[in-house]
């Protein structure tokens, strides 16, 4: 057994699988995401979902994903981009979706006993399926995917602690500036590209490939946290 395995009760008095809570990956290229069909003897089987499960003491959200998408659908962490988290917080229990766009062709599978099937599924058909209970209160927020978030930083903020930090956690979506969108996520994990003296052409040149998002000074960094 791993350490995060195990039956624990959040503050509402609901059972969950997860002692230091669970993650998931939701992958998504085009119109279409990648489901994983549990296994009728899982808790909740036989319903449709995301790869993922318990996370271990010493992981975060995003390690935990990735790991359970490798274990359940032979993902790994070279076929996704991560994009964004959404937090579903049970008080004192919570479920982290990773939202990961597909950054070349891959061919999920059930690769262990949990599933029937994993597979691509068109997003319109999400809805028809059988879906489990926790994926389908999340799924409303999860299917606006907003486009990847490129974080350009200057020579100024670039030695800041707190940039670290953002590479980690990612940017909170209720902090992002008038124009830019979070879609139903709770926050963006930023592509940190280092601008050096020139970050605001460097910004420009990353126009087009998603939302881009310049930090000049270490306040700039605060006001995203």
């Amino acid at each position: 057994m791993s350490s995060g395995d195990g039956w624990t009760v959040c503050a509402a008095g609901h059972r969950h699988w997860g002692l230091f809570g669970a993650a998931g990956l939701l992958v998504v290229a085009d119109d279409h995401v990648v489901l994983q069909h549990r296994a009728p003897w899982t808790h909740q089987g036989d319903t449709w979902g995301i790869p993922g499960g318990a996370r271990d003491s010493h992981e975060d959200a995003v390690a935990a994903a990735l790991r359970e998408a490798g274990e359940e659908a032979h993902l790994c962490a070279e076929d996704v981009e991560p994009i964004g988290v959404y937090v579903d917080d049970h008080r004192g229990w919570s479920y982290t979706t990773v939202v990961a766009r597909a950054v070349r062709p891959v061919r999920p599978y059930a690769a262990n006993s949990e599933s029937v099937t994993v597979g691509w599924h068109p997003i319109a058909e999400v809805d028809s399926l059988p879906l489990h209970p926790g994926f389908a209160s999340s799924w409303s927020r999860l299917r606006d995917v907003p486009p990847p978030l490129i974080l350009v930083v200057s020579d100024a903020a670039a030695a800041d602690p707190l940039l670290a930090q953002l590479r980690r956690t990612g940017v909170a979506a209720d902090r992002l500036p008038s124009g830019l969108v979070g879609g139903g996520l709770t926050r963006l994990l930023p592509q940190v590209v280092l601008g050096g003296s020139l970050s605001a052409d460097v910004a420009g040149s990353y126009a087009g490939r998603g939302q881009v998002l310049l930090a000049c000074e270490p306040e700039d960094l605060e006001l995203l946290a």
